[in-house]
């Protein structure tokens, strides 16, 4: 296939092949390929795109990711209304992490209004699953 790039060892090229063919957890990959430059030039713009095509084919992890790329402008244009969009599928969805970003966006106001009881609640779900940051936040905020 010649959108698969000649760089990439046979793994990766399965890979390629299968995120080609409408695979989530594959373009999930491929998007970390350009993130880390792994055997690919390293190229955010390029991890966004398969973030994002993984996150809208039902990746939950990559749903999580794009959050933190529009948050942080990483690949895109930063946007914390998108962030918040982002985080929020993920969030629904049970990812602990996504749950726990999400617990920040609200405590925080960030795209969204603050909202403390929104904040508690995803911590909450987050901490319910283990998830050491989100633990760890209402230790410290149980110090206070």
């Amino acid at each position: 296939m010649a959108d698969i790039p000649e760089t990439l060892d046979g793994p990766q090229r399965l890979v390629f092949e299968s995120a080609l063919n409408g695979n989530p957890e594959a373009m999930f990959m491929v998007a970390s390929f350009y993130h880390n430059g792994e055997n690919v030039p390293r190229s955010e713009e390029k991890a966004f795109e398969w973030c994002l095509k993984a996150a809208e084919a039902g990746n939950v992890n990559a749903m999580n990711n794009l959050g933190t790329m529009y948050g942080s402008g990483s690949g895109v244009k930063q946007s914390m209304e998108s962030a918040f969009k982002w985080f929020s599928k993920a969030a629904e969805a049970g990812l602990p992490d996504a749950q726990y970003n999400l617990a920040l966006i609200y405590e925080n106001g960030l795209g969204t209004a603050a909202d403390p009881n929104e904040a508690g609640k995803w911590l909450y779900r987050s901490s319910e699953q283990g998830y050491e940051p989100a633990l760890q936040h209402i230790t410290r905020m149980y110090r206070k």
